[in-house]
């Protein structure tokens, strides 16, 4: 065997191996209730570090990245050398010695590359599940907007996962303690904030209701959607300038708003004093090119009364 059909048959290897762990893995993860395997790591300066599985999802999603560019290169390489030996093979029909004695070699190139076609299939579709079954997104820029009745408020929150937590600011630590005026404005003892963020990992929820938008109507949407969900003109338009970018050049989107306890589920605000009215908002939409049916998600208009607290995000799936 040349040096070259070594080298493929060993990344074959390669990709079955990393194919075979992951769908292992992530049929693990997704068969466990629990949400993390491991008790988050803390020191008394630094928050919690993110949890194995959620560091783990992270580099098996790197890693079958890689491996699905390895398949392609392989296809590519298999599907080649299986048309030029076909049409050399084709060529040596027309000298009857030269095709006995060249037959063989060639029908074994065909035969090879039929092999690693298939082979490159069977992984492909063994990445495509091993990344459905893991089932985890990003929330990208949940904020959350703090407005007491009275000024100089002290405010404490935490959140229920903080090993999911990938990025924060001000530093979540082990929470946030801040001091907030009736206008919104934040204050940790350093420097003033309009809002405290988060970003993390969540698991993908089922579409089981939602919109289908068309990618130009995604302003239009969101306007009349997050006014029944509770945001002022202010905070719709923060959350309509950082996703409109990202969705109205689709053909359409497929758009849900996750429910209260499917929120707390995945991450829950524990707020101290307890808001009066708290609003939590998190899209999870897909890019469709073409239109379906599903069954519209119904909103239940908010009214926001007193002491109010809101957090908005949202995921591409």
């Amino acid at each position: 065997m040349k040096k070259s059909l070594k080298v493929l048959f060993l990344l074959c290897v390669f990709l079955l191996i990393i194919a075979s762990v992951s769908i292992c893995y992530a049929s693990n993860i997704r068969s466990s209730n629990e949400v993390q395997f491991f008790e988050p790591v803390r020191d008394e300066s630094g928050p919690a570090t993110m949890s194995f599985h959620a560091k783990m999802s992270i580099i098996i999603t790197l890693t079958q990245i890689i491996s699905t560019l390895i398949a392609v290169l392989i296809i590519s390489i298999s599907f080649i050398r299986f048309i030029v030996s076909k049409i050399r093979l084709a060529r040596l029909l027309e000298d009857d010695e030269k095709y006995e004695e060249k037959k063989e070699e060639y029908t074994q190139k065909i035969k090879k590359a039929k092999i690693g076609f298939i082979i490159c299939l069977i992984i492909g579709f063994l990445l495509y599940s091993s990344a459905a079954i893991l089932g985890f997104t990003k929330t990208f820029k949940p904020i959350i907007y703090i407005y007491p009745e009275s000024d100089n408020t002290n405010v404490s929150i935490t959140l229920s996962n903080p090993e999911k937590i990938t990025c924060s600011y001000p530093k979540y630590n082990d929470g946030w303690n801040v001091e907030v005026n009736k206008d919104g404005t934040i204050s940790d003892g350093n420097r003033n904030y309009y809002a405290l963020y988060w970003e993390g990992l969540i698991n993908k929820k089922d579409f089981k209701d939602g919109f289908v938008v068309k990618g130009e109507d995604t302003a239009e949407f969101l306007e009349e959607k997050l006014k029944i969900l509770g945001l002022t003109d202010k905070e719709a338009e923060e959350f309509i300038v950082y996703w409109l970018p990202k969705m109205e050049k689709n053909n359409y989107n497929l758009i849900r708003f996750l429910e209260e306890d499917e929120l707390n589920e995945e991450m829950e605000l524990n707020i101290n004093p307890k808001p009066d009215t708290l609003i939590r908002i998190q899209m999870q939409y897909k890019p469709l090119l073409f239109n379906m049916d599903i069954p519209e998600q119904e909103l239940t208009e908010v009214e926001r009364n007193g002491y109010t607290v809101v957090e908005w995000g949202g995921s591409k799936v």
